[in-house]
């Protein structure tokens, strides 16, 4: 009885390990799969071989010969199933072993290399941060450096230009003039890159109220006329929607629409219109500014929308600027969930547009 229960227990054993390796092995070891089916189906007469070993303590059996205790038996049971499990299961090792050691040199290999980009993007992380640092750093000494002594430096040219200390040359009128010209300028680049820094640090901050469109393009062609003065340039509002309402940050929505506009005029020819049109439907609001000047090369595309990028690239360029307006524009719009693009056209014009959700009411 002894030997029946420890045989059906060896029994069991193995046929636990034989449904595992199935399970393990099903739709795996690609590599190696030939190794494991051997250990499997070695297992397998395992079992087999155990089977008959149960076989032998019933006698009533014999008449079938090949269970019981009969030679057949015996034979199937020693050779068939022990031996050939056995030496299945050493080819079978043979076999799979290797390829589970060329797989634990690959996976070795792959940790290396996953280690080595680990640092690398280390090395990045750190290198951004400390340009993020010197950026700051920048900035800081832009605003204190620059720009506050800037202010100083325009508010005493405006005093003097106004001949509030007493009348000036004409020469010297416009010298002052020129000075003071250039004081807007570089305060103007400072402003932008001020913004840009702030933009690309997420450090913006956005009074979101119900703007109307219509009322601030108005606005943008007042604050823009002394630019289109300068260009000899005429603001002219096309078609457009009075009912005209979005959400947004009032200051940052004129501040692109000075930006186009500005744009408009410096590229445009003496005596030239710049036309504004705004128009919308149920679900947004495209606000457009159209003008005849050169139209932007198909070679630039939508990098005209990146910082510090020109059209004319030239040292004699006859248009100044730091090629950040738009860019600023851009991430003004996008920060509105909008978008922005332009329609360049040889006959036509040129025309930078913009449109945003519009807001029921």
């Amino acid at each position: 009885m002894t030997d029946i229960i420890l045989e059906s227990v060896r029994a069991a054993v193995l046929l636990m390990i034989l449904i595992f390796l199935y399970r393990s092995g099903r739709g795996r070891f690609h590599h190696f799969q030939r190794g494991w089916n051997l250990i499997t189906l070695g297992f397998g007469l395992l079992l087999f071989g155990s089977l008959l070993d149960i076989s032998d303590n019933f006698e009533a059996l014999n008449p079938l010969i090949v269970v019981g205790d009969t030679e057949v038996e015996a034979f199937l049971e020693k050779f068939v199933g022990f031996l050939g499990g056995f030496v299945l299961l050493a080819i079978g090792l043979v076999l799979w072993i290797p390829g589970v050691q060329r797989m634990s040199e690959l996976i070795e290999e792959r940790t290396r290399d996953l280690q080595t980009t680990n640092d690398r993007l280390n090395e990045e992380i750190a290198e951004r941060k400390r340009a993020e640092l010197v950026q700051q750093e920048f900035t800081a000494k832009v605003n204190h450096e620059l720009r506050t002594p800037l202010t100083s430096i325009k508010g005493a040219l405006g005093l003097i230009r106004s001949e509030t200390i007493g009348p000036l040359p004409e020469q010297t009128q416009a010298l002052l003039d020129i000075a003071y010209r250039n004081g807007e300028r570089l305060e103007m680049l400072i402003n932008d890159l001020l913004d840009v820094e702030k933009m690309d640090a997420g450090t913006v901050i956005f009074q979101m109220v119900p703007v109307n469109i219509s009322a601030l393009v108005e606005q943008a062609m007042e604050v823009s006329q002394h630019c289109g003065e300068q260009y000899d340039v005429t603001f002219s509002l096309g078609d457009y929607e009075q009912d005209a309402w979005v959400e947004g940050d009032r200051d940052r929505l004129l501040q692109v629409l000075t930006n186009l506009l500005s744009n408009a005029a410096k590229f445009s020819s003496g005596g030239d219109v710049v036309k504004i049109s705004i128009i919308a439907d149920d679900h947004s609001i495209r606000t457009s500014v159209h003008n005849h000047g050169p139209g932007i090369p198909d070679k630039v595309g939508d990098k005209i929308f990146e910082k510090f990028s020109q059209v004319d690239t030239s040292d004699d360029r006859k248009v100044g600027g730091a090629g950040l307006g738009l860019s600023i524009a851009k991430a003004i719009v996008e920060k509105h969930d909008g978008s922005i693009g332009y329609e360049s056209n040889a006959e036509t014009g040129m025309a930078f547009y913009f449109t945003l959700p519009r807001l029921a009411r």
